[in-house]
């Protein structure tokens, strides 16, 4: 398609599976939807790592909500306590020192955790440029709270932003199908398109209750040269959108 502009939106969330990178490869330009609601205890700030038994534990962020009930993502402070984020680094490392690429990333993401982050955005984000620059993405960024929108939510808001950034192609994951408003997109002339990221049961761990469940794009850092990783993000059974 002749001047095709694919977008691709996404909460900022914390070190994401490889979905998430998979929907940011095959965007033109990438958007951190940064000024909307945080959900706590969800994928914005904890994610799956594979411990050293095999089986699959949450790494998480924690974060503190008490100034109100809504916060976004930009808003939402981190809880430094006395454990965290020591606890965080002694957890990656407990998983995977033996690792092949241990060395050569560990540190590297611990100096990130241990930055000040004023919100949990920050933290995020920061983290998930690092596995950009590392895996040489190479896409245009955009904050979502740059973007000036006034009282556009869920749809409503991914279309706006759509607008503005001149899609031809908005690249929507699944879970979205509930709450977008097809039609919108249509009438504007701008496609809406679902991710069909899949990943073999074998880049997957059990968790607790011996569920396949999807890890972090920390595991894969740890585990396989940059090559390989791409080549999974990219996902060849997907051949265009």
């Amino acid at each position: 398609m002749t001047n095709q502009k694919i977008v691709g939106i996404h909460q900022p969330n914390f070190l994401p599976w490889l979905g998430y990178f998979h929907k940011m490869l095959r965007s033109d330009v990438f958007v951190f939807l940064d000024d909307v609601q945080f959900s706590k205890n969800s994928v914005g700030n904890r994610v799956h790592i594979r411990r050293k038994d095999g089986v699959a534990a949450y790494l998480t962020a924690p974060v503190r909500l008490s100034k109100k009930a809504f916060q976004n993502y930009n808003e939402v402070e981190l809880d430094i306590g006395p454990r965290w984020p020591d606890a965080a680094i002694n957890a990656i490392r407990d998983a995977y020192q033996k690792s092949p690429f241990f060395q050569k990333i560990f540190q590297d993401l611990a100096d990130i955790i241990l930055m000040h982050h004023p919100h949990l955005a920050s933290l995020n984000i920061e983290l998930i440029y690092y596995v950009i620059q590392y895996l040489q993405l190479n896409k245009p960024i955009v904050l979502s709270s740059s973007i000036p929108i006034a009282g556009a939510q869920k749809s409503d808001l991914v279309f706006e932003i759509c607008k503005q950034l001149g899609a031809t192609k908005y690249l929507s994951g699944t879970g979205a199908k509930k709450y977008n408003n097809e039609q919108q997109f249509t009438d504007q002339g701008i496609a809406l398109v679902y991710t069909q990221f899949s990943i073999a049961d074998g880049y997957k761990a059990p968790d607790v209750n011996n569920e396949l469940v999807n890890l972090s794009i920390l595991h894969f850092l740890f585990h396989y040269e940059a090559e390989k990783i791409r080549e999974l993000i990219h996902c060849p059974t997907v051949p265009a959108y």
